[in-house]
């Protein structure tokens, strides 16, 4: 059996980086994983997606979400702290544009999040988005459905060998097929 081309060492076979998928959970842990993010973009000059998945409605405290109907192009003039998610309705008759503005403490705490990256030197594009529901499920989707180069997840320190086959870092990992790292 031949050897797989991308398992030796060559100059041809090196990672490339152009997208980065941080998860976030909220918490400053995370930050390890952005600076992790930072110094890979700046090396590489991969643009770097932050995901926050909410699975507790009560996380959204202060934080309010507008949707109204729009039938101009989507670059509307919007508050700096709000977010706009945009999308088309399947009806091909009625082909009206919809905005979502989400605005409040998260949206605001991920711009200074942003703000941060800049200030550490981070030169390349810089977004995030917010999904609410199933942990595993929705980092899973999100990095099968997207073409990220390398996924940066947070994990706590993992007490026995049988916690660590159940988290939710090793389900994720068993679910996709792009590179990841892990700081502790």
């Amino acid at each position: 059996m031949l050897p797989d081309p991308t398992e030796s060492i060559s100059e041809f076979v090196l990672p490339s980086y152009k997208k980065i998928l941080v998860m976030h959970d909220g918490k400053d842990k995370s930050n390890k994983a952005i600076n992790h993010a930072i110094y890979l973009s700046k090396l590489s000059g991969a643009e770097i997606l932050i995901l926050q998945i909410i699975d507790d409605a009560r996380k959204l405290e202060g934080t309010s979400v507008n949707i109204s109907s729009n039938q101009e192009s989507s670059s509307s003039s919007l508050p700096s702290s709000s977010s706009t998610i945009s999308h088309y309705s399947s009806s091909e008759v009625n082909k009206r544009h919809y905005e979502k503005n989400i605005e409040g403490d998260l949206i605001n705490s991920m711009e200074e999040k942003i703000k941060k990256i800049e200030q550490a030197g981070c030169k390349s594009k810089v977004s995030y988005k917010f999904k609410t529901g199933n942990i595993v499920d929705e980092i899973v989707n999100e990095v099968n459905e997207m073409n990220y180069d390398l996924v940066i997840l947070t994990s706590s320190h993992l007490n026995s060998w049988i916690e660590s086959l159940f988290s939710n870092t090793r389900k994720i990992i068993s679910n996709i097929h792009t590179s990841v790292l892990i700081p502790h």
